[in-house]
């Protein structure tokens, strides 16, 4: 079983990574509004406001991620003669998982940072 302490610094960083779900949402909020004026009136501020805004998300959400990650990471790594096979394989599940996540926010990051096109409007089309 894991240490009552350890579980509970767990849920308190958990709470601060919801806290910044919810700021993250709010600036997201944001950013599809520029980016609609953009849409319809093509001022190069607006491109350049919501890219750094949604820049800014992905940089946070990146660190969101790497915690996520370490923290599956500790959990995989963990050896404990009663765990069960159905719970390494979960742990190694979420693990995988977590790495995925962090190699998707990677590449969003590089494409959002090195696009200077409207891709996502174009995508639509």
């Amino acid at each position: 079983m894991r240490d009552l302490n350890q579980t509970l610094k767990e849920l308190k960083n958990e709470d601060i990574i919801w806290i910044i779900s919810i700021f993250t949402a709010f600036f997201a909020l944001i950013s599809n509004s520029i980016e609609r004026k953009y849409t319809d009136q093509k001022v190069p501020k607006f491109k350049k406001d919501f890219k750094t805004i949604n820049i800014f998300i992905g940089v946070v959400s990146f660190f969101v991620y790497l915690y996520f990650l370490v923290l599956t990471y500790s959990r995989f790594k963990e050896n404990n003669p009663n765990t069960s096979f159905k719970t390494m394989r979960i742990r190694q599940a979420n693990f995988i998982a977590a790495s995925l996540v962090i190699i998707a926010s990677v590449i969003y990051l590089i494409t959002e940072i090195l696009s200077d096109d409207d891709t996502d409007i174009d995508l639509l089309i």
